[in-house]
């Protein structure tokens, strides 16, 4: 008995059982035979199948993950501290500017008329340094904060999935969608 793959099928064939072979399969020991039931199937540029590791992919997919987040990351965030929805920019000097305004409006003895600066977009697409309150300030950081846990949270998620992929359809399934 003779045993075959099939690229354009990705099925399996035995000579003694199957009528009809697809012109492009290719003959495989009963050992690949074994090992390729009910597993993906890949094939080399020169066309030799092998049993398909998803390790490879799953780095690829980890590292595409890993720069998503990070990029919906810096894409910044929305608040509504000044009472209508505004875009605060997340760069890491963006973040370290908006952890040194909240930390200064938490010291004790602020005056009640105290405001910091912060740079942020209106709906109309309008970017200027806007005047904050202590109030507003902490609110764009816990805004910000909230966006940030967001985007690791479904950075999380996705490894665990990839994680637990086993095939190449489970794995290129797996793709970075910003959160809401």
């Amino acid at each position: 008995m003779k045993y075959f793959v099939s690229r354009s099928t990705g099925g399996l064939y035995l000579s003694q059982l199957h009528a009809q072979i697809p012109d492009d399969a290719t003959e495989i020991t009963q050992e690949q035979y074994e090992a390729f039931k009910g597993q993906s199937v890949i094939w080399s540029d020169s066309g030799v199948p092998s049993l398909y590791k998803p390790e490879h992919d799953k780095e690829v997919i980890r590292a595409a993950i890993a720069g998503a987040c990070n990029a919906t990351i810096l894409e910044g965030f929305i608040s509504t501290a000044l009472g209508a929805e505004h875009r605060y920019p997340a760069k890491l000097t963006d973040q370290s500017n908006l952890q040194a305004s909240v930390l200064e409006s938490l010291f004790p003895g602020l005056d009640e008329d105290w405001t910091t600066p912060f740079w942020c977009q209106d709906a109309a697409g309008t970017w200027a340094y806007r005047p904050h309150s202590a109030a507003q300030i902490q609110r764009v950081g816990s805004d910000g904060k909230a966006a940030i846990n967001a985007c690791i949270r479904q950075k999380i998620q996705l490894e665990e999935q990839l994680a637990k992929a086993q095939t190449l359809a489970e794995v290129e399934a797996i793709t970075w969608t910003a959160p809401q």
